[in-house]
């Protein structure tokens, strides 16, 4: 029994405790060993979970992290913006797991879902999974996979949470290249938190991953998709989508380059808008210090004609950069002097949230706070979140 006084229910009490944000109930966990057993089970932690993706509870259980580096240190922190306010509530360094590399290495955010956050060193196999909340950290260990017919070579990864296995995953595109055959292909690799090893996906890998634009990858509705190449044709552009609980590979042609306002110096970036894989077409017009956005939506994957264009933004000055979407009328861009930007979609109202860092260091990403554990320990019952 917990050590409630009389008028409290034991689960009157556990309803309360759900309210409470994480680093509250990590105290509490202190108070005595029945509390420490609730707070640490996995009943009360899918709970928990659950309780702050519900509607009325996710404004204010869910946020964004910020990764950023500071002009002073030109060390990489992060801080915490809630979605209500988006001010800093707290920042913290980039976890202890990275300490030692060089300060000239970028970080790349690889993804969040359901608490856990996926980070990488750029152009590394140096992964690890992280809870901000509970500052705990994992180190992914390094694929022991081998390609007897050639070299492989990572490409890109993704991260996700599997609802059919319950489990987080890591996934790793490579290109094969065939000493024998002369031939390159792309293979994929998965590592799954609950096993903590790595092991070939046997599905076919119909594209190539597009790595000269970050981001390049983005995770909804179970699916991570990459900016790639169709494998039977290297002019023809998609996005490549992986289903998370099937382990199978689908492609997606992009709209005509003539319909998306394609330029030669144009960037193109996924994101998630309204639960949608979201196309961003940034062109920058050098000579006139102009910048233009085209906004598209992937409204089915595989259905090339599902893509719908939202928005025409611009011109606009002084932009270094999309970050991402806040709501469904507004947008995050970073301008030339490293700041956080917010765009009104609808008006081109620029707000400036006064956070910075260097130039073209920010990335952010939605988050959700939750107890969930990065060793493995955790058997998941819950819907995929951010």
């Amino acid at each position: 029994m917990l050590p409630t006084s009389e008028e409290l229910p034991e689960d009157l009490v556990i309803q309360i405790l759900l309210w409470l944000p994480v680093i509250s109930l990590l105290r509490l966990k202190c108070v005595c060993k029945s509390w420490c057993d609730l707070i640490s089970g996995q009943n009360f932690i899918t709970k928990h979970l659950l309780h702050n993706q519900t509607t009325y509870n996710k404004n204010m259980n869910v946020g964004f992290l910020l990764l950023r580096r500071e002009k002073t240190s030109h060390n990489y922190v992060f801080s915490k913006l809630p979605y209500e306010t988006l001010e800093i509530s707290s920042t913290q360094a980039v976890p202890s797991s990275y300490l030692g590399t060089d300060k000239a290495d970028k970080f790349d955010i690889v993804g969040s879902s359901n608490g856990l956050v996926c980070l990488c060193v750029h152009d590394s196999l140096n992964i690890i999974l992280w809870n901000p909340a509970t500052k705990e950290t994992k180190v992914v260990p390094q694929s022991q996979i081998s390609y007897p017919e050639g070299k492989a070579f990572p490409q890109d990864l993704g991260f996700g949470f599997d609802t059919k296995s319950n489990d987080f995953k890591v996934v790793m595109i490579l290109e094969n290249y065939d000493h024998y055959e002369r031939k390159r292909f792309s293979v994929a690799e998965v590592y799954c938190l609950s096993t903590n090893s790595w092991r070939k996906v046997h599905a076919c890998v119909p594209g190539y991953i597009l790595t000269y634009n970050i981001p390049r990858r983005t995770y909804t509705k179970g699916m991570l998709s990459w900016w790639a190449h169709h494998s039977g044709g290297k002019c023809i552009q998609c996005i490549l989508s992986f289903d998370m609980s099937n382990e199978s590979f689908l492609a997606t042609t992009l709209p005509d380059n003539r319909a998306i306002g394609y330029r030669h110096y144009s960037q193109r970036r996924f994101f998630v808008f309204n639960k949608l894989v979201s196309l961003v077409i940034f062109i920058e017009d050098s000579e006139l210090s102009e910048s233009f956005f085209h906004i598209w939506s992937l409204l089915e994957f595989g259905v090339r004609e599902s893509w719908t264009k939202l928005f025409t933004i611009g011109p606009l000055m002084g932009i270094a950069k999309p970050l991402g979407f806040f709501k469904n009328d507004s947008m995050f861009l970073e301008n030339n002097e490293g700041q956080l930007l917010l765009c009104n979609l609808s008006t081109q109202e620029m707000t400036n949230l006064q956070i910075g860092g260097v130039r073209k260091s920010l990335q952010i990403i939605t988050y959700i706070e939750s107890l969930i554990f990065v060793k493995g320990e955790n058997d998941l019952e819950v819907q995929n979140s951010t």
